[in-house]
């Protein structure tokens, strides 16, 4: 249930994203310290070491073990189920030193040993860790195989109970050299020469080494399901917000098309009033000037003649095209130049409209008072020939 909503959450933060048409990447908030675990077949790992190992036998006769040093040799085999906890299977053996006559005896310990990574319990997760520390606690089964008259077999063999330390240090994300204390308690006698007090023969070892892991090696940070939830809340709290504002828009595009609707309509009503109505109408458009000019000011102003154009054009119509000025300001000669430039002027434009020149009857007025305020009287009026 726990990775169907995962995997859930996960989806959903994915499909918003895609919802949101973000190219960006999408960033799954994880926990610190928690993961997810793994295949079966990933994190495995094998380990060979070597180094020195003593011998420290529940029969003495008073000697040090440091007295009965040989070399020690392992190779371990085994998984990590979590970052903090693991189990592995291991050899060890070669010699060891009995006490005795410190004759070296042929033996072996083959046992399985729980692992704790105390680095990634206590301090969390961390796959680029440099150095992590892991005790370890296991049984297992040694023999020695050189024991004198043991059973008639020559060999001396006893349950084990196995600890240590093993110390791993990261190289490479598939590599890691060791560094393990281990040891070793069987039975007594183990060594060869059995005590007549209670007691276990020990052995204790110092080795390095190196460890490769194979396959898929650690793990993924477990999801942040609180995070990924409130993630997908906020998310889509803000796709309603933009659905709402479609809507919104919606409707007022909406408002717009019936209210251009209502406009085209109008308008088609309006186009078959104008059908009907006759050809032309007689009324005179004037076009005005500014101060001392006889160019025409806008193109709206022409436009606004148009329909005399089509009159004359349509109708075989002349136009009157009489130009003035302001008689309050310039000489009487000036105005009159300047009225008839005016009306040549506004008699150009109707012939860019399809007027025949030949349809057009232009004169200047010169300066007259005939309107108040003064600006009125600059002017070109356009009306049809009767």
């Amino acid at each position: 249930m726990k990775k169907f909503m995962i995997s859930l959450a996960i989806a959903s933060i994915a499909m918003v994203s895609y919802a949101q048409e973000t190219v960006s990447e999408v960033v799954v908030p994880t926990l610190k310290n928690s993961v997810v675990t793994n295949s079966f077949w990933s994190n495995w790992f094998v380990s060979v070491n070597g180094g020195y190992q003593v011998f420290n036998g529940a029969r003495t006769n008073g000697e040090s073990m440091f007295d009965h040093g040989t070399p020690a040799v392992s190779v371990n085999f085994g998984k990590w189920h979590t970052p903090g906890f693991g189990w592995r299977i291991g050899y060890n053996g070669w010699e060891l030193k009995s006490y005795e006559d410190a004759d070296k005896c042929d033996f072996y310990n083959v046992h399985m040993d729980m692992l704790f990574n105390l680095s990634n319990l206590l301090c969390g997760y961390n796959e680029s860790r440099i150095w992590n520390a892991i005790p370890y606690v296991g049984l297992g089964y040694g023999a020695n195989v050189d024991v004198k008259g043991a059973s008639g077999n020559g060999k001396a063999g006893s349950l084990t109970a196995n600890f240590g330390l093993l110390n791993t240090f990261r190289v490479a994300k598939h590599w890691a050299v060791n560094f393990e204390l281990s040891g070793m308690m069987a039975k007594n006698g183990f060594g060869g020469w059995a005590s007549h007090h209670n007691g276990y023969d020990m052995l204790f070892a110092a080795q390095v080494g190196v460890t490769y892991k194979f396959n898929r090696v650690g793990w993924d940070n477990a999801p942040d399901l609180d995070a990924i939830m409130a993630m997908n809340a906020a998310a889509l709290a803000e796709l309603n917000a933009q659905l709402q504002a479609k809507e919104a828009e919606n409707a007022q595009l909406k408002s717009q098309l019936a209210a251009a609707k209502a406009a085209l309509a109008k308008a088609q009503d309006r186009i078959k009033q104008l059908e009907a109505e006759p050809k032309f109408v007689d009324v005179a458009q004037s076009v005005f000037f500014a101060f001392n000019s006889s160019k025409v000011a806008s193109k709206k102003e022409i436009i606004n003649l148009q329909s005399l154009a089509n009159a004359a054009k349509n109708a075989g119509l002349k136009l009157s095209v009489v130009g003035y000025a302001d008689s309050a300001t310039g000489s009487a000669s000036y105005n009159q130049k300047l009225s008839e430039a005016r009306a040549k002027a506004v008699a150009a434009e109707l012939v860019k409209l399809g007027v025949a020149e030949s349809d057009l009857v232009v004169e200047g007025k010169g300066g007259v008072d005939a309107e108040k305020p003064a600006r009125l009287n600059r002017r070109v009026i356009i009306s049809i020939v009767k």
